[in-house]
């Protein structure tokens, strides 16, 4: 109910749309120095470095609107609201999973100017040194963290806390460190909760009792344990900060960017480059969207650059004759290009959520649902001035290695399950070297291989939280999955979904590192202190004990922490890879002389973090790299 009523006060005026009149062909059939296809979290860093200098000229198409002024997308506490909104989402599911039961799983990926920015959770944080340096260990020459941490560190403005920011075992910022690892001057705000309730503290108290102590310095190259999570948020209004009221709003009302709102790309066309036998993008088909029989052509000088994310990239490849010949023959598509990579290798975050009903004395969000006189003073609060409740994502985040929560017994068994899915037949050379890496991280004290997100609120589960009572919720996250999927076409039509398939729970070390995991929730709210502030569990209920009950229940309800990556994965094509970025190398995608790839689909191997920052990073080296300065 207060969703409806906060819009309502936020609201002044309907979202206003900034756009570029797309769907004519006065305007669509027009020629760029640079094509940017997806206006997303990384599009619109590309483009709005490769427009610095004043002579080039930059289109930017993307399907979906600009919103202003859009509580849903806006407000940090209405996070995850907006997800299954046609408005706001392109609303994937994935195929049926045979590891869940042949179930489906919701694949939301962001359909507006910014992209998955604008619809994610909003969570500020880095993976550990081991994860980035892997970039370069599998083929990605030059991507490591030493060469990331200065692009991580030009996208950010860091607030550093107060003291009423703060959480047990978290200090501020060094500043005699800050500098070395920090950003003072980027567009996206990073800064901290501003709320948190009174059950954060004894929750942080007993994750620590448990064996995951407080990392309190969490962005310098180790990634793990929990830790006082910064947000993107920008404490000067109380909102999300995102691509597009960053990079595209800095840039909006210069003469040499045109961004193509509410249009769609659907094809990518290519002439042949006589001199070295590859081909050269020359222009994007598009449409726009909801104008039936609009149809248009945007042409590139230079080069056009792939950005629509790691479900889209790699089907608008394929559409335009760029992947896997068996994939392409079997819809009816020409092969211009033959790289069986694209579209493999995705990589995804899996989540189970669990909740539980504090004591009514406890303060939650369900505040918010129980009290109607406190909903109606913090909505005041934040439309008047950015600040309460709605302001905050009072979420507590917990980045353990696989040790701190399974036993040695255990361990050793999933490594000996690791080794035989090493040993399996078919796996590609790429997949190989990743299981090797994922062994080691196993047994790793500075690699993430779980996550626990604390939320102080019900009404997250498949049961609804009841009227008057308190809970908490605690999702649970697999940040190293073994189960490699694929994106592809099953249609020639640039309209149909692409079948998703990110092989949840399909091998042995997945399942038992979910069930380990899921009953280590369990036991985080049977352990004091928090085990004084929690009733009991609400869902799964608390009759689910046996391992065999919780692998049905966790193939039952396995979802998704939205972090889909590497189906074009930057690395050398003898391995699978698709593009590469790199010091001594100008290659583009692999057969082609002008077209690049930059968006979450060039990262080889998932990150044991959210990893939003990580990609505006690659975002920003990429473009140094497109313009020379690398």
């Amino acid at each position: 109910m207060y969703l409806a009523i906060l819009i309502g006060v936020l609201s002044s005026a309907l979202p206003y749309v900034l756009s570029e009149p797309a769907g004519t062909v006065a305007v669509t059939n027009r020629t760029f120095d640079y094509v940017v296809v997806g206006g997303g979290t990384a599009g619109l860093v590309v483009a709005a470095r490769l427009n610095e200098d004043p002579h080039v000229t930059v289109a930017v198409i993307e399907a979906g609107i600009h919103y202003v002024d859009e509580p849903l997308v806006d407000t940090p506490e209405m996070f995850g609201q907006a997800i299954g909104n046609p408005k706001f989402d392109w609303n994937f599911v994935t195929a049926p999973q045979r590891g869940l039961n042949n179930g489906v799983v919701q694949y939301p990926r962001g359909k507006m100017l910014g992209g998955s920015s604008g619809l994610n959770f909003m969570a500020w944080d880095r993976a550990s040194v081991k994860e980035y340096d892997a970039w370069q260990e599998l083929g990605a020459e030059g991507w490591n963290w030493k060469s990331l941490l200065p692009y991580l560190k030009k996208v950010e403005t860091v607030s550093p806390p107060t003291s009423s920011q703060l959480f047990p075992g978290a200090t501020e910022i060094p500043e005699t460190t800050f500098d070395e690892f920090r950003g003072r001057s980027g567009p996206l705000q990073a800064s901290y909760n501003v709320f948190y309730t009174n059950i954060t503290t004894p929750y942080v108290e007993t994750v620590n009792r448990m064996g995951i102590p407080t990392n309190s310095d969490p962005y310098s190259g180790n990634g793990t344990d929990i830790y006082n999570t910064q947000l993107s948020v920008d404490r000067s209004n109380g909102k999300r900060s995102y691509s597009a009221n960053t990079y595209y709003r800095d840039d909006q009302d210069k003469p040499n960017l045109t961004v193509f709102l509410a249009t769609q790309a659907t094809k990518l066309n290519f002439a042949s480059n006589g001199a070295t036998g590859h081909l050269r993008a020359k222009s994007v088909n598009v449409v726009a969207v909801n104008v039936t029989g609009t149809n248009g052509i945007i042409s590139a000088r230079k080069e056009v650059i792939l950005a629509a994310g790691s479900i889209q990239t790699p089907q608008l490849l394929e559409l335009s004759g760029v992947g896997n010949k068996t994939v392409l023959e079997s819809v009816g598509i020409k092969t211009l290009i033959d790289l069986p990579g694209v579209g493999e290798n995705l990589q995804d975050h899996t989540l189970l959520v669990q909740d539980f009903q504090v004591h009514d004395d406890v303060f939650t969000y369900d505040e918010l649902r129980n009290n109607a006189t406190y909903l109606a003073e913090q909505e005041t609060e934040y439309a008047a001035n950015g600040t309460g409740i709605f302001a905050s994502i009072s979420f507590a985040l917990a980045f353990p290695a696989a040790k701190s929560v399974v036993s040695a017994d255990v361990l050793a068994s999933m490594r000996d399950k690791a080794a035989a899915l090493l040993a399996s037949p078919g796996l590609s050379e790429l997949t190989k070297a990743q299981y090797k890496l994922q062994a080691e991280w196993l047994v790793a004290d500075d690699v993430a291989s779980l996550e626990y997100i604390m939320f102080p609120t019900g009404g997250e589960t498949a049961i609804s939280p009841t009227l008057g009572s308190a809970y908490i919720t605690i999702w649970m996250g697999t940040m190293h999955p073994f189960g490699r999927g694929s994106v592809h076409i099953n249609s020639s039509s640039p309209f149909a979904q692409p079948v998703i398939d990110p092989q949840y729970l399909g091998n042995d070390v997945d399942v038992q590192l979910a069930l380990e995991s899921a009953k280590f929730v369990r036991k985080i709210t049977e352990t004091e202190p928090l085990a004084s502030y929690v009733v009991g569990p609400h869902e799964p209920p608390a009759n689910l004990s046996s391992d065999e009950d919780w692998v049905d229940y966790i193939k039952t309800f396995l979802g998704t922490i939205y972090h889909p990556m590497g189906t074009a994965a930057m690395l050398p094509r003898d391995i699978g890879g698709e593009c590469q970025f790199s010091y001594s190398s100008r290659e583009k995608v692999y057969g082609t002389t002008n077209l690049r790839v930059v968006d979450a689909s060039v990262i080889p191997m998932l990150l044991g973090n959210h990893p939003q920052a990580s990609i505006y990073a690659v975002a920003e080296r990429a473009a140094d790299i497109i313009k020379g300065h690398i």
